[in-house]
């Protein structure tokens, strides 16, 4: 009886980690670009906001990882660590970047109205910040998932 429960749970956990995965790597496409830009914009000393956008990129991308690692390891059935309550802690990088990137440098840009290009670069980064908010709240749909599925794989 306990092999059955292990199998599943071996089953549920490698479904859990492949979705995580895919959610992560989808989310990893508007960081990716943001960091792009940031370096571009830095490169071009083009004001400190540029720092913000690159370093943001970044830190949100360690904690989107840090947090699926955490739902992965936790549908492993894997005993709660230090580092879980510091990943759980970052997840609000995700929304705070998201936030900062969709309404400060997206509508914020939107709204002065200085151009057409600067209304092309702000939706930009409207979609941009959207981007990665929902990419973040997939990974979290997974989290709630993965408790689902594994709620009765603990007996």
């Amino acid at each position: 009886m306990q092999g059955r429960a292990d199998e599943a749970r071996r089953v549920v956990a490698t479904a859990v980690q492949d979705l995580v995965a895919k959610r992560l790597g989808r989310g990893f496409v508007p960081l990716g670009v943001l960091f792009v830009v940031g370096v571009a914009q830095r490169l071009a000393a083009s004001g400190g906001g540029a720092l913000w956008l690159s370093a943001g990129a970044l830190a949100t991308a360690g904690a989107m990882l840090a947090y699926g690692l955490r739902i992965s390891q936790r549908a492993f059935g894997k005993p709660h660590r230090a580092w879980m309550s510091l990943a759980m802690l970052g997840s609000l990088v995700p929304l705070v970047f998201g936030l900062y990137v969709l309404g400060w440098l997206g509508l914020r840009r939107m709204a002065t109205g200085e151009g057409l290009t600067a209304i092309g670069v702000g939706i930009a980064f409207a979609a941009m910040g959207s981007w990665v908010m929902r990419s973040w709240m997939k990974v979290v749909e997974v989290e709630r998932l993965a408790q689902v599925m594994t709620m009765d794989l603990e007996g």
